[in-house]
């Protein structure tokens, strides 16, 4: 839903390309992509019904991608999401991983 905190983990190319997060589909205009180094992909274009990534130029720093992870966590039921702490953007894309692991 359009404005909630939902973030996906994608391991890597291969899974995108595969859609086993099942999100290309359900794309909305707004959502985007962020790789392990805070670069923004914009999820707009499509190519014979697949969404590709599109690199923007923007990146997200370490704390606004915890941000992310924080509110998905809050949002999940998680508690104690104020302690939540990562010392890269790799490490706190990691923690959606592990998040969803736990549900």
């Amino acid at each position: 839903m359009a404005g909630d905190a939902e973030l996906i983990y994608v391991a890597g190319q291969c899974d995108w390309d595969e859609d086993k997060g099942g999100c290309q589909p359900a794309c909305a205009e707004d959502d985007v992509l962020l790789d392990a180094s805070g670069r923004v992909y914009r999820l707009t274009r499509t190519v014979d019904g697949r969404v590709v990534p599109e690199a923007t130029g923007a990146t997200r720093t370490l704390i606004e991608v915890l941000g992310l992870v924080k509110a998905h966590a809050a949002q999940s039921g998680c508690c104690c999401v104020a302690k939540l702490h990562a010392a890269s953007i790799r490490q706190a894309i990691e923690m959606v991983k592990s998040l969803d692991e736990q549900q």
